[in-house]
Formats: structure tokens, C-alpha cells, sequence
């Protein structure tokens, strides 16, 4: 599933504008706080979204988990325009060896690219496209930054493309018409090889539900909580689609569950 993970939208101010200010902090921003971002003046959360005015602009700015929100759900229709600054487009997947992958990957030449390689620990990151250009790839080691490992071992990786200006509102335009995969592989296919981005368009394509989970732990959680998240990402996906092949089967798994024995054979499940 590609995501959004940073999202900064500014539109001109109007009268219909600033009276859906008000509704627009307390649909997005989390216990907010007076803050302020550049010359813009209004209210910060603790889920990393803010809201603000300037003299004759709205900003509203989002990262991590809530800025897939945000764009997904932001009327722009109350708005006389709109102008997009910056969307990261992420995708996040399994690799054996992150850092081993990253290390592979070979940039378009016509794109500079930068890789940079932490000394005796874990930890690569690719960027292809200059600081300054309005398109630029980012690939890295999620699981070295966060301390996260996938349920099933090795480590994530993450493709997180960030587009500002005129690439952003394409690439919000896209997001909001349910072709964002198109984009998303139109850009990827330009900008690396062919073999990793056929790993990335296929763990997107071959995801039936989020490969990454929404509330990403900010932390190293507890066993328990590795397995929940293993259930609803592997196992549930799975029993929807066999509900469609073998209801039977799935009835009697259920029953399973419940009473550990096989009605067929009588024989307990372990």
C-alpha cells in the first residue's frame, strides 16, 4: 500500500476560508497548542499536525501516520484554490538484509544520487534526485531507524518518494483519484533499475491490505503485540480470501478457535 507521510497544503485566504479554520484544527489537530511556522500563526498537535494563518494564507503541515489522513480527507471544495508544497509518497517492505539491498540499488544516471552508510552499525540510506529538485527518491533502512523488525524476520525498508511544487500536486491530484500506484510507478521506473523496481511494484501490487500498519510503534513493542499485528496484516487477509474458495473450511477453522478439536475426525488441533 503506498502511503502518505508528509503533507503541507496551503490555500489563500477567504472568507469561506477562515470560517472553516475553526473546523479544520479540531478535525485534525490532536490537543493543540498556540505554535507557529514561519510567518504563519495557529495550532500544533501532539499527533504532528498544525494549522495556521498568515497575513493572506492557510498552511496546513502533517507528517507520519496522520498526513495519509489529511490528504485523504481534507474538503478541498471550501477552498477558491489550493497549491500542494510537499507530499512523501511511502512504501514499506521486507528485505533479508536492508542494508545489503539498499547498497544494489542502481540510480538512473540521469539523476544524482547520494548514499549514505553509518560505520560498524545498521543503518543505509539512498537518495537519488538533488536536495533542491521537485522530485526526489529516498530509500532506507526502516527497521535500523526504528528498532522494528517484521514478524517474519529480516528488515524493512522503506521507498519514500517526496515531491514538492508542481511534482506535489500532480502526485496529490493522483493520491486524491485513486491513481496514485500509477504515478508512483511512472516516477520509480524512471529513477531506478529495472530488478528493484519490480521488487517494489510487485509487494505493492501483491498487498491486499496495508503492508505497513497505520500506528507504526514508535517504540520496541512486546511479543503480544507483534502477533496481533501478524494476525490482522497475514492471517486475516488470508481467511478472506479462502472465505471466498472454502467457506467450509473457514466455518470450521472458526470452531477451532473455540474448541481446539476437528468435528470431521475428533482429533484435537495441536
Amino acid at each position: 500500500m503506498i502511503r502518505v507521510d508528509y503533507f503541507v497544503i496551503t490555500m489563500p485566504r477567504s472568507t469561506t476560508a477562515d470560517a472553516h479554520f475553526p473546523s479544520i484544527v479540531g478535525q485534525y489537530v490532536s490537543k493543540p497548542q498556540e505554535d507557529r511556522i514561519m510567518q504563519f500563526h495557529g495550532y500544533r498537535g501532539d499527533n504532528k499536525v498544525f494549522v495556521g494563518q498568515s497575513s493572506d494564507r492557510i498552511m496546513i503541515w502533517s507528517s507520519g501516520q496522520h498526513a495519509h489522513y489529511v490528504a485523504k480527507t481534507l474538503n478541498t471544495n471550501v477552498f477558491e484554490s489550493f497549491s500542494v508544497a510537499r507530499i512523501d509518497l511511502q512504501v514499506t517492505m521486507t528485505s533479508l538484509d536492508a542494508d545489503y539491498m539498499i547498497e544494489y540499488i542502481q540510480p538512473n544516471k540521469v539523476y544524482k544520487a547520494t548514499k549514505v552508510t553509518n560505520v560498524n552499525e545498521k543503518g543505509t540510506t539512498l537518495y537519488v534526485g538533488a536536495p533542491t529538485s521537485n522530485i526526489r527518491l529516498r530509500v532506507y533502512n526502516k527497521t535500523a531507524e526504528s528498532g522494528i523488525i517484521p514478524d517474519g524476520g529480516g528488515e524493512y525498508v522503506r521507498f519514500e518518494l517526496q515531491c514538492r511544487n508542481q511534482y506535489a500536486d500532480k502526485a496529490f491530484t493522483a493520491f486524491r483519484n485513486n491513481m496514485v500506484r500509477s504515478f508512483y510507478f511512472m516516477v520509480m521506473k524512471r529513477m531506478i533499475d529495472s530488478y528493484t523496481y519490480k521488487l517494489v511494484e510487485s509487494a505493492i501490487r501483491s498487498s491486499d491490505e496495508e503492508l505497513f500498519v497505520d500506528d507504526f510503534p514508535v517504540g520496541k513493542d512486546d511479543p503480544i503485540a507483534r502477533k496481533k499485528r501478524w494476525l490482522e496484516q497475514s492471517v486475516l487477509p488470508a481467511l478472506r480470501r479462502l472465505l471466498v474458495e472454502d467457506k467450509q473450511y473457514v466455518d470450521n477453522f472458526v470452531k477451532l478457535l473455540y474448541n481446539g478439536t476437528n468435528d470431521a475426525s475428533g482429533a484435537d488441533m495441536y
